[in-house]
């Protein structure tokens, strides 16, 4: 799948990304629609704003780079 990664200030790159198997309360969405948030903006022009460069999201665990964007719509075609 291709996925907008997050490397810092303008500096958003696409990329071919694997599948990862799913796990439980996780689906796949195909994407039918995507758009762009102010806040993915505010990361782009000015950012770190809400991404953790130095430490672990307390959510995902993540660190910079990561990939962008929620909010898209779609079809779901698997659940974990």
């Amino acid at each position: 799948m291709k996925a907008a990664v997050w490397y810092g200030v303008k500096d958003i790159r696409v990329e071919e990304k694997e599948l990862r198997e799913l796990r439980d309360h996780e689906v796949t969405v195909r994407v039918a629609w995507a758009g762009i948030c102010g806040s993915d903006l505010h990361e782009y022009e000015e950012g770190p704003v809400f991404v953790r460069v130095d430490e672990a999201n307390d959510l995902t665990g993540e660190v910079a780079p990561i990939t962008m964007g929620h909010e898209f719509s779609g079809v779901v075609e698997a659940v974990g």
